[in-house]
């Protein structure tokens, strides 16, 4: 009995230091990623389009949202127009994205843009391209704007804003395993403010351009569109530029409570700003001064495939 006993506890001691074993090898198998991705090459690649004007950080005054066939006015679309009187107010469908891209893209950015096979990689895609080429606010048809746009660029050198971004979930690698999230620091893309010409436009639009050929190929899941153009590959090209440019890492952003300059010219958000009453995360009320944009959540992109 004495015997099975410490057999027993022998079983446990060893189960205990093969876990113990196997967490620290995941441990130095991050770090390395991390390290890796953090010394990797960068280059800074340019779309050549003579619709793309030269860039200058200056934000134009343009409200940019889109949808599948004609204007819906309902309450989202109508608050950003009431509360930015001065702001000049752009509604493109699907055809009219479709004219867009074609009259402004090279003949290969179209040729991937037409080749997405659902609305919802061309409704990501077409937001990177429509302020690469015009600049302003794009912001989902499903979002409500809670303060006017003039007031996000308080606390900012007004002069030298070229990106708007905010964080989406500053959560746990436990949620990114699980699929809640794709990234532990995720950067919302349903709202961005950019000047146009950014030379992170330039990189999303050319990465996507990039991964269609290999995506495409591949079961269209939730994951993939994510990661194909959605807020994990919008993360993942700011998260490249802010280490080649500024040896910044998004893990910088954990816990951000006040916007925070990165460089000269981009302002990140806390997650109140885009993500505001989600109860979690740092999330405040829809109330709290630092709320700009409510996401409803209204689309149904995870279920359709149209």
């Amino acid at each position: 009995m004495k015997l099975h006993r410490n057999r027993h506890n022998f079983s446990i001691l060893l189960f205990n230091r093969k876990s113990k074993c196997l967490i620290f090898f995941i441990f130095l198998l991050l770090i390395g990623y991390y390290k890796l991705n953090e010394d990797k090459v960068y280059s800074i690649y340019r779309i050549e389009s003579s619709s793309i004007p030269d860039y200058v950080p200056n934000i134009p005054k343009y409200i940019i949202q889109t949808s599948k066939n004609s204007i819906d006015m309902n309450n989202s679309t109508k608050s950003f127009i009431h509360l930015n009187p001065t702001y000049k107010y752009f509604h493109y469908t699907d055809l009219a994205a479709d004219e867009f891209v074609r009259n402004t893209m090279p003949d290969y950015i179209y040729r991937v843009y037409s080749s997405l096979p659902i609305s919802v990689l061309k409704a990501d895609y077409f937001r990177y391209i429509v302020l690469l080429v015009k600049g302003g606010i794009y912001s989902d048809a499903d979002t409500v704007c809670l303060r006017p746009i003039d007031t996000w660029f308080n606390q900012m050198n007004t002069n030298k804003v070229g990106l708007i971004i905010g964080i989406e979930a500053d959560t746990t690698l436990w949620e990114v395993f699980d699929g809640t999230y794709a990234r532990r620091i995720q950067i919302v893309q349903w709202t961005i403010a950019a000047a146009p010409g950014h030379p992170i436009l330039h990189q999303i639009v050319k990465k996507i351009a990039d991964i269609t050929p290999t995506m495409i190929l591949k079961t269209i899941t939730e994951k993939q569109i994510l990661e194909w153009t959605g807020p994990a590959v919008w993360t993942d090209v700011i998260s490249d530029y802010f280490l080649a440019k500024y040896k910044f890492s998004l893990r910088n952003l954990k816990n951000l409570e006040q916007p925070k300059l990165v460089g000269e010219d981009i302002y990140v958000l806390p997650i109140t700003a885009f993500s505001p009453g989600l109860k979690r995360m740092g999330s405040k009320s829809i109330n709290d001064p630092q709320a700009k944009v409510q996401h409803l959540f209204a689309g149904s992109w995870k279920n359709s495939n149209h």
